[in-house]
């Protein structure tokens, strides 16, 4: 999930960035990966678990649209902030907030990276103490530094966990798109949207091919990724809408609307090829604010029929379903 318009945030956290002191020791943490064909994404840190000592700095180098956040105790921000009719994307998560270090007080995040999904974060730890922290983006995406004396490990070695267990987490994302499969009772239909909390990856893709269907049957799409978000939208063959919109400002980085035509349902409940038709946001399964993780559709005209998620459009999650 990464936009054109996010080159200044690069420059942003690169520019919060600072040299750390000469005698401490410098650890790399991988933020995300993906497949060359971005069908698995992997929501984690690598490695999940890093012991470092007191006043040495960890960086943290992305592949992948995500956060760093240490919340310190407090909750994670909001994704959304309401304005009038608007809801715009909570400039606390996109944004850097808080220092070059940290003692594990106080909120400190990297914001987003930039458009290739690249960018680089450091932060020193001034005490000893055990931090959690996470993407706020990715629910359930999570990491722990742990500050000691005299840590046990070396950079090189955390490095190279932090690789096998990235390696491990595309491998089991693979296996499962290899065996994605939808389900099927007489004319009723169910597409699952996957992932692992375990093993940290999601599926970002509907089908593994185009799904056949007799006319008159009903397709419900599920969720069962505990990471994601994800939309289901026909648009009846137009460029399907962005789901993020840029508002420049007078001054300062531009305000990130969240297009209401991407997040509000439509009232449609069979499609005939025509019009458009959306889903609204689905959310994991089991939710706390028990909002919409599911849709169905009944397609009542023979046809080829292109759908998207809006959030995950340009890392070319797209089905099709074809109407006999």
């Amino acid at each position: 999930m990464a936009w054109s318009w996010l080159p200044y945030l690069l420059s942003a956290v690169l520019a919060a960035t600072t040299p750390t002191h000469a005698t401490s020791t410098k650890w790399t943490v991988i933020v995300g990966g993906a497949t060359a064909d971005t069908s698995i994404y992997a929501n984690a840190f690598f490695p999940q678990t890093i012991e470092i000592g007191v006043g040495d700095t960890v960086t943290w180098t992305f592949e992948g649209f995500h956060n760093v956040a240490f919340l310190s105790g407090g909750a994670p921000p909001p994704f959304g902030l309401p304005e009038g009719e608007k809801t715009y994307w909570n400039p606390q998560m996109l944004f850097p907030v808080g220092g070059q270090s940290y003692d594990g007080t106080g909120y400190h995040t990297s914001g987003v990276p930039g458009p290739d999904g690249r960018l680089s974060y450091t932060l020193t730890f001034t005490k000893p103490g055990r931090y959690r922290y996470e993407c706020t983006i990715h629910s359930g995406m999570r990491g722990m530094v742990i500050v000691t004396d005299k840590p046990t490990g070396t950079p090189a070695a955390a490095l190279e966990r932090g690789r096998a267990e990235q390696v491990a987490t595309l491998a089991a994302g693979r296996a499962r798109f290899a065996g994605l499969a939808v389900e099927r009772n007489g004319t009723s239909f169910v597409v699952p949207l996957v992932g692992n909390s375990q093993q940290r990856y999601s599926v970002l893709r509907f089908t593994r091919e185009p799904l056949v269907v007799p006319r008159g049957s009903t397709v419900t799409w599920a969720m069962r990724d505990t990471f994601e978000i994800h939309t289901v939208t026909f648009t009846s063959g137009e460029k399907p809408p962005e789901f993020a919109v840029p508002e420049p400002q007078a001054s300062g980085a531009p305000k990130v609307l969240l297009n209401p035509k991407a997040l509000t349902p439509t009232s449609t409940i069979q499609y005939d090829g025509t019009g458009y038709v959306n889903s609204g946001l689905l959310f994991p399964p089991g939710n706390p604010g028990k909002l919409a993780s599911s849709f169905t559709l009944t397609f009542t005209k023979p046809g080829r029929f292109e759908y998207w998620c809006l959030v995950h459009a340009e890392a070319g999650q797209h089905g099709i379903i074809v109407v006999q």
